[in-house]
């Protein structure tokens, strides 16, 4: 859940500087391209991300209970 409030507020900070960026240069098509262009480096970066993790087997995830029960009960 924290990633994906980052990336909101990432975006929003992106879209707002952009904007305003757009009205002091008069021309939104150099101040726009860049942002969208982030957007979809920073969609990429989430998806690869996402990619690279495996799930835990279902063996390793007894193997880690058994050993929380062991060290009674301290993660």
């Amino acid at each position: 859940m924290d990633r994906i409030l980052s990336y909101g507020l990432v975006g929003t900070i992106g879209v707002s500087a952009s904007t305003i960026s757009a009205a002091v240069v008069g021309d939104p098509f150099p101040v726009v391209v860049p942002a969208v262009a982030a957007t979809g480096v920073i969609g990429a970066h989430h998806v690869r991300d996402r990619d690279d993790l495996e799930p835990a087997s279902d063996q390793d995830v007894r193997e880690h209970i058994e050993q929380v029960k062991a060290d009674g009960g301290q993660p």
